[in-house]
């Protein structure tokens, strides 16, 4: 299958019979001399500012009767403006996702679904990431993302990983971290590159806790709990997100071992600890970090030691490997005016001619450009491994519920990391607060 939309495009337009869209209406097509204008609506983030401009540029000249335009604006007002419009029926053609917003838009109908059009041009969805394509599917029956319909298609991705500080891991003798590791490898290096005032390490005697001055790991956050759950066996919601799962063992284990990183080991820097230091790691305080690979690109530009990534570690139950990962996701939108001609632009944009461009935002999701040396090429050493957790990632529990029982999750938390109540007895609580969320049925959504 030639995943071209140039040629189609042109030939398209150029006729002056009517066509039949994928919908089934009858359609005019409009005169090879007419040029319309694409309207692709984003937040301001400027390497997807000058990736678009990139892809945008080379479009428009291989098919002249196209003009687009990037509309954009602050993470902070982008989706309330966004969402402004589509209730008014005056979208933007096309426009970015986001997994915090996909399954509402999908529910209230704004984006156009792709599959009539994937069956017309015969496109081989399995060409991407499975996890990725399957944060393009929402249910509209249960609420939930990663199954049903597709309302889109994936860009790149980013997901957690392990970075290290070589230079801290030489000094202190321990080897490097890689695919063998479990929780019990990840505490014991941890412990020796935790270091206070007078050089000596946390798993040493007469080591200071009030004098830490570097420590051996940061990975306390929403993917990273979520991460450790998972390959411990444990789950934060059920799979048709209308339970709370956060009391059972597995989870209030994990939750257990988290907390005990900052308060028993004191490997972590706590909140107060982390104040004034945005990025510990990147400063040169923390050996590692549990983190999001959307680093790894500014980390080759900015770094100023010497560094690597690795897989997550394992559980210590003998489960298979669990990562996390997020998918910015492309879409058009439903109300569009040139719905037909948003969807070639939407095919050159994630299939292999524009996913070169996205390989400098994240790990492209279509497979042949992740493979390629337009990604895999240069630093970190071991930069494959952004690529095979593909295989082995899965989302964070988005759907049309998650904005709602996460706020309380997260503020919940803050009482455990604080030390102010127990694993057992925070997550009770989270459970108690969420579960009328989660019961709630969608059609009150």
């Amino acid at each position: 299958m030639q995943f071209v939309a140039g040629s189609s495009a042109t030939a398209f337009l150029a006729a002056c019979t009517s066509a039949v869209a994928p919908g089934g209406s009858s359609v005019e097509s409009s005169p090879a001399t007419a040029q319309i204008e694409l309207s692709f609506d984003i937040y301001n983030y400027e390497p997807y500012l000058q990736v678009l401009d990139d892809i945008f540029t080379e479009y428009m000249e291989k098919n002249p009767h196209i003009k687009t335009k990037v509309e954009s604006a602050p993470w902070e007002e982008f989706w309330s403006r966004q969402e402004a419009r589509l209730a008014a029926g005056n979208p933007a053609d096309m426009s970015i996702g986001d997994p915090a917003y996909f399954g509402r838009y999908a529910h209230k109908g704004y984006y156009q679904t792709v599959e009539p059009y994937i069956e017309r041009d015969q496109i081989d969805v399995e060409r991407w990431i499975e996890t990725s394509m399957n944060d393009c599917r929402y249910d509209n029956t249960t609420g939930v993302v990663g199954q049903g319909t597709l309302f889109g298609f994936p860009a790149n991705y980013v997901g957690s990983i392990i970075y290290y500080n070589k230079d801290l891991f030489d000094a202190a003798q321990v080897a490097y971290p890689d695919d063998s590791w479990d929780w019990n490898n990840l505490l014991e290096a941890a412990l020796a590159l935790t270091i206070d005032g007078q050089g000596a390490n946390a798993g040493e005697e007469g080591f200071d806790p009030e004098a830490i001055t570097q420590w051996g790991i940061t990975m306390i956050g929403a993917y990273g709990n979520a991460v450790m759950v998972w390959n411990n066996g444990g789950e934060l919601i059920n799979a048709e997100q209308t339970s709370c799962l956060m009391t059972e063992p597995a989870t209030v284990e994990s939750f257990e071992w988290l907390a005990d990183l900052l308060h028993k080991h004191y490997v972590h820097p706590t909140p107060a600890q982390m104040q004034g230091v945005p990025n510990p790691f990147q400063v040169g305080k923390v050996a590692m970090a549990m983190d999001g690979s959307w680093s790894v690109t500014p980390y080759v530009d900015t770094l100023e030691f010497n560094w690597d990534i690795a897989p997550v570690p394992t559980g210590t139950k003998g489960l298979e490997r669990v990562t996390y990962a997020g998918t910015d996701t492309m879409h058009v939108f439903k109300d569009s005016a040139h719905v037909d001609e948003a969807w070639e632009l939407l095919k050159y944009m994630t299939g292999p001619e524009g996913m070169k461009y996205f390989a400098t935002t994240g790990t492209p999701c279509l497979i042949e450009t992740a493979n390629s040396d337009v990604y895999l090429s240069g630093p970190p050493e071991h930069r494959a491994v952004v690529v095979e957790m593909g295989a082995y990632a899965r989302n964070y529990y988005p759907g049309l519920k998650s904005d709602r029982w996460k706020q309380i999750y997260d503020a919940e938390l803050e009482r455990l990391w604080l030390n102010q109540a127990s694993a057992q007895e925070v997550l009770q609580s989270i459970c108690d607060q969420i579960t009328p969320i989660l019961e709630t049925p969608i059609s009150e959504f």
